[in-house]
């Protein structure tokens, strides 16, 4: 017999690439995190992972320029998989036109601090004018 959950999720939210938004995806992940039950010391790494991502993409690529966060939080059995895809809008071409895309080196470095808070990072795809990654945990849950 397993300990594994044996019910899954999938939750899919779209918030502007702003700080003051920040709150609604942590609160999203503390209600998967009480849903599953998972012990405070890997909900703190989750969150910890997840505010730094989202922190070093605003101060990355969006301090001149306005985007969206599309945030993929998907949990089976044991594990929990965030997918964040970062785009800009393209409001203001006046504005663009003086904007400079972060380059690859640039994105793998502001996350780096991420990488070592997960049990699996992966860059799907690399600056411009939006970039794609995936965090993966495995969930501790309270017994």
């Amino acid at each position: 017999m397993t300990n594994a959950r044996q019910d899954e999720l999938s939750l899919h939210m779209r918030i502007p690439a702003d700080r003051c938004y920040l709150g609604n995806a942590l609160l999203t992940l503390d209600g998967i995190c009480d849903h599953f039950s998972v012990s405070d010391d890997s909900r703190g790494r989750i969150r910890s992972a997840l505010e730094t991502a989202l922190i070093g993409s605003i101060e990355l690529s969006y301090q001149k320029a306005s985007g969206l966060f599309d945030l993929k939080f998907s949990v089976f059995k044991d594990k929990l998989q965030i997918t964040v895809e970062d785009f800009m809008l393209n409001e203001e071409p006046d504005a663009l036109e003086e904007y400079t895309h972060p380059s690859v080196e640039q994105m793998r470095q502001r996350l780096d601090p991420v990488a070592v808070l997960t049990d699996g990072f992966k860059i799907i795809k690399e600056a411009g004018r939006n970039s794609c990654y995936s965090m993966q945990f495995n969930l501790v849950l309270v017994e």
